[in-house]
């Protein structure tokens, strides 16, 4: 589960622009890091900073996947 959790991790941080900011992207690698969670979280954060609030777009992403994966932690992880 820890090697899981590792290799997850590093892709997630490279699309919410750790290593080649959001800005610089490619128009395809930001359309990619729009739909991971990571990076509807950055560009959530970013707009409501500009605008004062975010988009509908990375809320319901992020929404999306919190449910996704609510749904797989219930379905795979039980106490025993």
């Amino acid at each position: 589960m820890n090697a899981i959790g590792r290799l997850a991790l590093i892709p997630l941080l490279f699309f919410a622009g750790l290593w080649l900011p959001r800005a610089i992207m490619p128009a395809v690698l930001l359309d990619i890091s729009n739909y991971t969670p990571l990076g509807a979280a950055v560009e959530a954060i970013q707009d409501s900073i500009r605008t004062g609030f975010p988009p509908a777009a990375p809320l319901l992403v992020l929404a999306g996947c919190t449910l996704v994966f609510a749904f797989l932690a219930r379905r795979f992880f039980r106490w025993e």
